[in-house]
């Protein structure tokens, strides 16, 4: 099982080079370009302009690529959410900021919902476990903080915070995850920066409105 993750660096005596980056890099753009997260060994290799044995290199296996890529991709939100929990704010300022940022990750990468469900489902093991313990958990307990004291200070009705975690991500993140399927059938909104720019604000128009305690 070590064998399979280890190695988000590689091995005892080498040290990291720019490949390691690159083919990081190439995985995310490949999925981006297809629209799935579902990308080979080899495509990835020939994406970054190198060989297949260099992810062995420098990540043990695909899926210890795979891991390295999500501690990446994740690793900003991670730190704001952080900072974000420590800002003197009341509860409805932070879940405009929260939602804010779960937006523009997904935007950044559309590939990161489905490439943690392959991780988690796929891989039940020290990696998923890793990923649990540094990603999913600490999103899951800060969101359902900032409801609770929203609840508790009259500025948010009460809702289940496990039930409206999904509700945001999904909107979060389907739109940037849907690009590829849905580019010829809007009329090339995809295509219009404006429209992913916006869309954020829109999802929260929806969801604070629906969230704001009635006023009596």
């Amino acid at each position: 099982m070590a064998k399979a993750i280890e190695a988000a660096a590689p091995a005892a005596g080498r040290s990291e080079g720019p490949s390691r980056d690159v083919l990081l890099t190439a995985a995310s753009d490949l999925m981006i370009e297809l629209g799935t997260p579902e990308v080979s060994l080899h495509a990835i290799a020939r994406k970054a302009g190198v060989t297949a044995p260099l992810v062995k290199y420098y990540f043990g296996s695909k899926e210890g690529l795979l891991v390295a890529l999500v501690e990446r991709d994740t690793a900003r939100s991670l730190a704001q959410l952080e900072g974000l929990n420590a800002m003197a704010l009341d509860p409805l300022a932070k879940l405009k900021i929260h939602i804010a940022g779960i937006a523009r990750t997904y935007s950044r990468y559309p590939y990161l919902v489905g490439l943690l469900n392959h991780l988690l489902r796929e891989t039940r093991n020290e990696a998923s476990e890793r990923i649990k313990a540094s990603f999913v958990t600490p999103l899951i307990d800060a969101q359902r903080r900032i409801i609770e004291e929203g609840v508790a200070a009259g500025q948010l009705r009460p809702i289940d915070p496990d039930q409206l975690y999904f509700i945001i991500v999904g909107a979060c993140q389907y739109l940037f995850s849907s690009r590829v399927a849905f580019a010829d059938i809007m009329g090339g909104k995809f295509a219009d920066p404006a429209f992913a720019r916006d869309f954020p604000n829109a999802v929260l128009d929806v969801i604070l409105n629906g969230l704001r305690a009635e006023r009596r």
